[in-house]
């Protein structure tokens, strides 16, 4: 029986090895490993219910690892498939951060793509900014990255928890300074950062005091660029909900266009190119 035990135990570990490895190995040169922090809020993360996923979503991609989201001292990388995200214990969420780093692959043959999940749900930026648990586990699953990788850049995706007539008013120097304070705790002059526009149905039913704070926020988002060097901006324009009549959460289609988005404007912006914002709307 203990050696039938012993037996069984040794055929499980290498079945582990063989799920984790081939595909999700992670390359011996660091520049082929290019790694990606998910940050802001539940748009980022947990978007979508259970209920609307397909079997493959649940499929880990090739090529694709990821750090598993609770804090811990050990990291690991893990294949990477939806959820990324479990702070808020929905396990079966979908979000922007997987079909990026797919579309990603198309133009990186030979990568693979480490991502970070870092968002929580309904944050604003005060519970996401320099001095925060969720900054501070950011930064070491960053720096922990690091010592296999290279860190090729943040994706963004908040601001509705920030609309409010108390909050909107700092919103902008505050995500400035949480733009250069993770450049310079990574030790990365001009990290390319990534900035998501909020939902354009987002306005659907609320009053006109709500209708101007959100359009507020927008505004600074949109602005990033302009003042931000090495930074992008993702437009929303014709993404649908998924949560009528809340209208906060994008539906699985526009998640995956919203990946692709950012895969699109980061690439331009590596590349010092100007965003054409009618071709990126474009994207599909």
């Amino acid at each position: 029986m203990k050696k039938t035990m012993i037996l069984l135990t040794v055929v499980v570990a290498i079945a582990c090895l063989r799920a984790e490895g081939g595909d999700w190995d992670i390359p011996a040169e660091k520049e082929k490993f290019h790694v990606f922090l998910l940050m802001g809020q539940s748009n980022m993360a947990v978007g979508i219910k259970g209920d609307r996923l397909l079997p493959e979503d649940k499929q880990p991609v090739p090529h694709i690892v990821h750090i598993p989201t609770p804090t811990t001292r050990n990291f690991n990388w893990k294949p990477a498939a939806h959820p990324l995200h479990i702070r808020r214990n929905r396990p079966k969420s979908f979000g922007p951060g997987l079909p990026f780093a797919q579309e990603y692959l198309k133009h990186h043959p030979g990568i693979t793509v480490g991502l970070i999940p870092v968002a929580k749900g309904g944050a604003r930026i005060d519970i996401l900014k320099k001095g925060s648990n969720i900054y501070e586990d950011a930064m070491k699953k960053a720096k922990f990255a690091a010592e296999n990788g290279t860190i090729k850049g943040v994706l963004w995706h908040q601001g509705e928890s920030d609309c409010r007539d108390e909050r909107r008013e700092s919103y902008e120097s505050k995500l400035h300074k949480l733009i250069a304070d993770v450049r310079t705790d990574l030790q990365i002059k001009e990290l390319p950062f990534i900035v998501g526009n909020l939902p354009e149905f987002r306005v659907i039913g609320k009053q006109p005091e709500a209708i101007k704070g959100i359009k507020e926020i927008m505004a600074i988002l949109r602005r990033v660029p302009e003042k931000v060097k090495n930074t992008g901006f993702v437009e929303t324009t014709g993404l649908t909900a998924c949560d009528a009549p809340k209208y906060s959460h994008f539906d699985r289609k526009s998640y995956i266009t919203l990946g692709k988005r950012y895969c699109q404007v980061y690439e331009k912006t590596v590349k010092n190119e100007n965003v054409n914002e009618t071709t990126a709307c474009g994207s599909n």
